[in-house]
Order: structure tokens, then sequence, then C-alpha cells
């Protein structure tokens, strides 16, 4: 057994004690205190006996945990919440052998994670984004410790879970109905984090963590494979009485991961000469593209930080810092093979081929760098019927890719073919020809280093705010207590990104700022492939021919110490236009104020509440003078204030039983690069062409929704659990991605390469304010450890958990008026079965997110998500004397970790002119460890 120290709150003691100060708001448990009467045996703890206490008076006592311990009291949580919640506590953390937060908390109900392939990012084999019931991780808000966590991504509203560890985090509780002392844009829902403090162990405390890590791609191709973590945590408390609280932990991370991805490089045609004319690709029975490309991503990842607690807690007045800290470092090396067919047409049997083809190389650095610090000063003030909640809190975040270098390598052999294409149904697309001609489009040798690229990029986010409220207690039958407060944030916000070269032109090897030529991409003077530092490798089972993974060093030192520079000859004089062409600023102030009421009738209570927030945002971006050297900055701003009434009811006819319903009005703001912001342009790294042009839109408005929720939880004294939940969003203005091959705004904010130019086939992307929506669904869940059978079978336990759902919004999109909303998958499950007993602890679970819809398309099929299918198993053994081992596995099918399609089904994959890749495979991770509790 594990001593734990559970306040009495959480054993159902009517006390105006803090359950966990501060991580959960004095109105929460203030409203706990005042609706129960008597005392209750939490789940799966043994009965304690607290005494008789006072108004205003404090005890706590020590419970030893029987079943499930910290699982228990967070079962608890969720049980006493006001509204639907799902809390993760320490002990299923710990249990995960997932190493990045975000797929962790996928295994609670309704809970759902992704990643894209903008910066290569699913390429790691990590999630970084969160959803909830389905909706855009942008719905969200995120918390840590109770207070905001600021938004270092200029195009989301989303947090990346990528610098938050599942290291030293004592729990996580998921809020699907909010209440009026919450933040008010939470659509979807809240996620707040949990760090620790002295006053969550019963005694002095200390352990460390060792792990190793392995790849299995990784191993199979031949490069960096290994990793490891070591974690350190500390607790004491100390004083006469044991009211001063010190925790800290510190942890290091490392992981090495390969993926190989595969998409077509270029738009597809229909394949018979007879469908030719469709007006939409929708219409054609097959497809065929001209161009595929296959890119083999090698990741390294450093994560590194802590957190530290300290407490003081006398009988009316607590005191407390929590500062946390999180570096998240990936160098990422991208080696891409294009086989790019060309001069297209229909043969004598209608069939669409193309006469000839080139081979090309392609090698990006696709670093990134992020940051997250919070810290929180507050404390609480307790008199006889008042509780005084208040604090001044800092985030702030920052998300960059230092010294981003993409080179191109090209030859001037044209092999004849003819060439098709096999891209239907196939997760591995060919090129096919002739045994003669396709060795010859293999060779590696046929290419030639040519020219680079480069850029710097960076976006911060600073929030400074302050928060208070106030709990007063009513000595009256009915009502209990009224709740209010008010929130005030600053939010600096910064973004830009340096391109290296005017225009972000071409750097052309040996080329004219080393006093040579401006070399064709034909007629290169860099050595062949072969010749660069480097290995080949075996990869794709030689649908891509040679494959040689170059040294990151030798192509960066071609370009890093020459940027900035002019080059007169070649790129062009560097100008004020390229330094400021992509950067932005603004100012985000959220004023916030809130009243709520506690009422109690029998065994239902009763919250109505009140938010009002007035969101304030000032901004500018550069926008080009048209002359290719100068511009101005130009200004943005937006204000709007939102009512949002609140009201949620549980009646609970047992101390195991609740049924609840709430409903809610709530907004969310739209992201800070969706309205103040420079085009962003993706280029054909041989021709320069616009593939797609992505712009901000100052015009955007709050996404608003009314948010019901229906559901009834039964719980036992085993740390069993069964629920059932429906949820109505109706959800106005949403915003979404529109993506047209019609129409582009006059002028850009960025630069567009002088030798560039756009036609039918170019992307325009702009964010859009859709019309209404609804996403409707059930949510069902279970957890019961199968104590009842005999002997050692008593340590099974099952858990399991389904969302179904459905969404329907209108686009705004000519021709394509109704779409599903972005990100709602209609099913989502977890399967698990655990086993706890003496010194054996094991737990598989099995993870499924259905299709989602990525983009919405005017004249293609729209682009999808394919479902995401993950098994985990994690083993633990207890040897005694404080050490416990640990074997884990992740993706033990080698499901894929991102599979992006044309169209709903799996026939096409996407051809997305930002993407580096649509089918994504990163392998199964094993790791071993071992920890100390002293």
């Amino acid at each position: 057994m594990t001593k734990y120290l559970i306040p009495l709150t959480t054993l159902g003691v009517v006390a105006p004690a803090m359950a966990q100060v501060p991580q959960d708001r004095v109105r929460t448990h203030h409203k706990k205190t005042e609706r129960q009467s008597g005392l209750s045996v939490p789940v799966g703890v043994a009965t304690a006996t607290a005494g008789n206490l006072t108004p205003g008076q404090t005890e706590r006592i020590n419970v030893r945990a029987v079943h499930s311990g910290t699982e228990a009291a967070a079962l608890d949580e969720q049980r006493r919440s006001v509204g639907v919640a799902s809390v993760m506590s320490r002990e299923q953390l710990e249990r995960a052998p997932e190493t990045n937060l975000s797929d962790i908390l996928t295994r609670l109900p309704g809970v759902s994670a992704y990643s894209d392939m903008g910066g290569g990012q699913a390429a790691t084999g990590e999630s970084q984004y969160m959803t909830i019931r389905g909706l855009d991780s942008s719905y969200n808000a995120y918390t840590l410790n109770g207070e905001r966590i600021a938004p270092a991504d200029p195009s989301t509203r989303a947090i990346s879970f990528d610098m938050l560890a599942p290291y030293g985090i004592t729990s996580i509780k998921v809020s699907k109905s909010t209440t009026a002392d919450m933040d008010g844009d939470a659509i979807g829902g809240a996620i707040d984090i949990r760090t620790p403090t002295a006053f969550d162990f019963s005694g002095p405390y200390q352990k460390v963590t060792l792990q190793g890590q392995l790849n299995d791609k990784a191993a199979q191709i031949g490069t960096q494979d290994l990793g490891g973590t070591a974690q350190v945590e500390f607790a004491r408390r100390f004083g006469k009485d044991g009211q001063f609280g010190i925790y800290a932990t510190g942890y290091y991370s490392s992981k090495n991961v390969l993926a190989d991805a595969v998409s077509p490089n270029t738009a597809y045609a229909p394949t018979l000469l007879s469908q030719a004319g469709v007006t939409s690709l929708n219409q054609a029975s097959q497809l065929s593209t001209q161009q595929l490309k296959y890119d083999l991503f090698s990741s390294a990842i450093k994560r590194y930080g802590g957190s530290l607690s300290l407490n003081y807690k006398g009988d009316n007045q607590e005191v407390y810092f929590l500062g946390t800290y999180g570096q998240y470092n990936v160098q990422m090396n991208d080696n891409q093979v294009s086989l790019r067919g060309a001069d297209p047409s229909y043969n004598a049997n209608g069939i669409y081929q193309s006469a000839d083809a080139t081979r090309g190389q392609y090698f990006e650095t696709d670093d990134s760098a992020q940051l997250l610090t919070t810290q929180k000063l507050g404390g609480i003030t307790r008199t006889d019927d008042w509780t005084i909640n208040y604090d001044v809190f800092n985030s702030y975040g920052v998300q960059s890719s230092p010294n981003q270098v993409e080179a191109s390598m090209y030859g001037n052999t044209t092999v004849t073919g003819p060439f098709m294409s096999d891209v239907a149904n196939t997760t591995l697309p060919r090129l096919m020809a002739s045994s003669a001609a396709m060795s010859q489009l293999y060779n590696q040798n046929t290419d030639r280093f040519w020219k680079t690229q480069g850029r710097d990029s960076q976006s911060t986010a600073d929030m400074f705010g302050i928060h208070a409220d106030a709990a007063y207690r009513f000595h009256s039958d009915i009502l209990k207590s009224v709740v209010f407060g008010f929130k005030i944030s600053d939010t600096q916000r910064e973004a830009w990104r340096h391109p290296y070269f005017h225009d972000d032109n071409n750097f052309v090897y040996d080329g004219p700022f080393f006093g040579g030529e401006n070399w064709a991409y034909n007629n290169a003077a860099g050595p062949v492939i072969g010749n660069i530092p480097g290995r080949n490798v075996n990869a794709f089972s030689g649908a891509a021919g040679d494959f040689r993974l170059l040294d990151r060093d030798w192509v960066k030192n071609t370009t890093v110490p020459y940027k900035y520079q002019n080059d007169p000859n070649g790129a062009g004089n560097y100008t004020k236009n390229d330094w400021n062409a992509n950067t932005s600023r603004g100012s985000e102030r959220i004023y916030a104020g809130f009243v709520e009421l506690n009422l109690q009738a029998g065994p239902v209570d009763i919250h109505p509440g009140f938010r009002y927030e007035y969101t304030d945002f000032d901004g500018s971006h550069w926008k080009s003078n048209g002359d290719d050297a100068t511009g101005e900055f130009i200004k943005v701003r937006q204000s709007y204030g939102m009512p949002l009434p609140y009201l949620n009811i549980n009646y609970r006819p047992t101390d195991y039983s609740v049924l609840r319903f709430s409903v809610r009005r709530s907004l969310t703001r739209p992201a800070f690069g969706l309205i103040n912001g420079a085009t962003s342009l993706t280029l054909d790294s041989l021709t320069n062409r616009v593939i797609s042009v992505s712009q901000p839109n100052p015009n955007l408005r709050p996404t608003t929704a009314n948010v019901f929720d229906l559901s009834g939880e039964l719980y036992n004294r085993h740390s069993g659990v069964l629920s059932a939940s429906l949820y109505y969003k109706q959800i106005q203005k949403f915003i979404f991605t529109s993506v047209s091959g019609t129409s582009n705004s006059a002028t850009l904010g960025g630069n567009v390469p002088t030798n560039a130019y756009t036609n039918n086939g170019t992307e325009y992307q702009m964010p859009m304010n859709g019309g209404s929506a609804i996403l409707e669904g059930i949510e069902l869940n279970a957890q019961q450890p199968l104590y009842f059978l005999p002997r050692w079978l008593s340590g099974f336990g099952v858990n399991g958990n389904v969302t179904l759902q459905h969404s329907n919004a209108k686009s705004n999109v000519t021709g394509h008026p109704d779409t599903a909303l972005p990100r709602a998958p209609s099913l989502m499950y977890n399967v698990g079965v655990f086993y706890n007993r003496g010194p054996v602890h094991f737990d598989l679970n099995y993870n499924y997110t259905g299709t989602q819809l990525l983009s919405v398309n005017s004249s293609l099929p729209d682009f999808y998500l394919q479902p995401t299918r993950r098994l985990d198993l994690s083993v633990k053994y207890k040897f005694g004397w404080g050490l416990t081992g640990t074997l884990a596995m992740q993706n033990l099918l080698n499901t894929p970790a991102y599979w992006e399609t044309m169209g709903k089904k799996k026939t096409y994959l996407a051809y997305d002119g930002s993407a580096n890749g649509a089918f994504v495979q990163t392998g199964r991770m094993y790791l071993v460890g071992l920890s100390g509790q002293f």
C-alpha cells in the first residue's frame, strides 16, 4: 500500500477546506463542501473518521489507498464535479507507455489527438494537438494549474502538447461542460493540467526514473534509433506543523525516430480520355498523376524541463508559487526523391501517360524549437463565511524554426518513357515503365547539387494576467453560496519569417555570389549525389531507386554563412521588404467577470451563472508596396463583447450516482495568424512555380455556440464507473480552411519570387467564417476491476469508451454548401485490459479515431485524414525496496502515423502542395525502464 494525503473534501466531510489548492478554483471546492451532507466513502479507499468540524475549520487526515490510489481520488473528483468531466490520475499517466502527453490523453472518452505534415510534425511519431469530442483543438481552453497557457503558434488557438511532457503531473482534468468561473472560449471543452505540491504526499518523497527507448524503423534503415529519459522528483514538508512545502522535479528525454512518407507531387488527372473533360475529378472513375515523391524523415527529439511548487498552508491563509519550464527541440532531416513525369498525353488506347521523366532529389532541415514557461503567485484567505482566491500569472511561449535550409538537386538526363502511375488503392504508389527506363530513372548520379533556399522563423506569445474571485456562504436551506470574480489578461504576440535571400530566391551552388554563373537546374555546378557526404540506404522497397541520406552539416554550410547578404547577379539584393514581409505583431486584452450561484434542493444542486468577456485586439502586419523593395506596416483591429450564460444541474440520488444537465453559451476567438499575418507561399523546388498560397483574413469573426449536455454516471466502491452522455452543439460562424482554384487576392502581404507565376493549378487557401453547424453525439464509458473473480484472476480489469457523433455545417463555399465539421470524426473508441495484483501490473490499450475532414475544396474532392489505430502495451514489475521495472511497446500493429487522402475513401493519397507526405509510417517504439522511490 502507498500512502496518499486525501483532503476531507474528497472524503465528503463538510468543511470549507481546499482539496488541492491551487489546482482547482475556490468556487468548486466551496460548492463541493456545501452540497455534501455527512461522511461518504470515497471510491476505492478505506473508511476514515474526521470528527466534528466547525465552520471555517480545516482538517486533513491520512488515508491508505486500497485499490487504485490516486486513480480513486481522480474518479472521486470526476464524480463530484459540477459538470461533465474526465480526470486522469498520476497513476494512469505513469502506466501509459507513451512519452508525450497528447497520446496518453486519448485514453479518455471523447478525447483524440492529431498532428499534421505541414512541418513534417507527424513524422516524429507523436501527436501534437488535442481535440474534445471531435472539435478542432482550437475550440478548447488550455490551462496549467488553473491559469491559461499562452498559444505560441500563430495559426491556431490550440496548444502544442510537444513541450508538455508527462513527467511531474499529478492529474489532468478534461471538462466537457464548463462553468461560469472558467474561461469562456471553450466550445469543445477545457483541459487543466495540474502539477504536484508537497501536500499531495503523506511524507518525504523522492523518486528517480530511468528509461531507454528504441525505434524499430530507424533500426531497420540504420539511422540513429536509441533514446532515453531521466527524471528526479523531490517533495518535503517542514515547519512546526508541516505548514510549509516544497516540490521539485526535473527531467531530460531524448528520442530518435525515422519515418517514411509518400505522396503525389502534382495534381491528378482522369486516367481515361473519355473522362478528360469532366468538370470535377469526382466524376472520373480512375485517376493518374505524373509525379511522385518519397521522403525519409529522421528526427532527433529532446525534451527537458521541470516544475517547482512552494506552498504555505495555515488555518485561514494559504500562499503558493507554482512554476513550470518545458523545452522541446527537434532536429529533423527530410531527404526526398521525386520521380517527375512530363509531357502528359493520352495514348492510342486513351490512357493517360507521360512521354518522359526526370529524377530529382531534395533535402530540408525542418527543425523545431519550442519553449513554454508558466508562473503563478497567489493565495487563499478564509474567514467564517468568505473564501477569497487571488493570483497573478504569466505564461510565455516560443515556437521557432531556426536555420531552415532546403536544397534541390536535378540533372540534364531526361528518360524516354512512356511512364504510367500506379496510384489507386495503394499506399506505395509507383511510376511504371520498361525495366531499362526505370533503371535509368532510379540512378541518383544523374542529379547534381543545384541550389538552396533558407529562412528563419519564430513566433512568441507573452501573457500576463490577474485573477480574483470570492465565495460567500449563506446559512440557508436552498441558497448555499454565491461566487463572483474577475480576470484580466494581456497577451503580446509577434511572428516573423525572414528569408535568407531576396524574394526567397534561389542561392545557386558555385553561382554568382561565388563568381560563377547563374546555373540552370539542368546544368548544375555542384557534385553528383553520390559524391555528397552521406550514405545510401534501402528504402521504399526500391520504388524510389537509389536513396541517399545527405549530411546535414554539409548542406547547411553551403548556405547559412551567407544568409541576409546581397547576391546582385543571382538571388538579388536583400531589401527592407525581404526582412519585414512576413512580420506581424499584436496585443490581445481580455476582460472577464462572472457570478454564479450554488442552490441546493435535497439531492439536486443547481448552478446558474453568467460571464461576460470583452476582447480588444490590435495588431499590424507588413504590406509590400509592390516595388519588390519597400512597404509599410498596416494596422488591424478587432473588439467585441460576449455575454455567456451558464446553467448546470446535478441530481445525486445516491453517493455513487449522478444525473447531469448543462446548457451554456461559448465562443472561440480567431487565431492571431488567421487575422493578422503575411501571405505564405509554397513553391515547386524545380520551377519556383507557386503551388499554393495561404492568406490571412482580417475580417474573421469569433465562432459562437450553444452547448447542451446530458449525462448519467454510476460509480462503485471498487474504482468502477459506468457513464453515458448526450451532447448537442449549435455552432455559428465556424472557422474552416477554404481551398479554391480560381481566385486570389490582388495584393500579397509577403514576397512572391520574381520568377514565380500562378495558373489554374495553384491552390489558394484562406480561413473563412462558415455559416451554422451542429455537432451531436453520444459518449459511453465503462471501467471495472474484476475483483470478484477468484484468486489471481481478481487482478484483471477492463475499460472501454466509445463516442459516436454526427456533424453538419454550412460552409458558404460556392458549389459546396454542406460539409462535415473539420476534425470531427464520427467514431472514436478505446478498449483496454489491465492487470494489477501483487508485484505485476500490465496495461493493454487499443485506440481508434475515425475519418476526419481536413479541408474543403471547391473543384477537387475534399481532403480527409483516414482513421488512426494504435495498440500499446505497458508491463510493470515491483521488485521491492522501492524499485519498479517497466517494459513498454508503442504502436504494436505498426499502423501509419498519418494517412491523408483526396476523397473520403482510401483510393487516392492526397495531393497537397504544402505537405511533405500523405502516407507516413514511423514504426514501433520499445521502452525499458527502472524507477526507485525512496
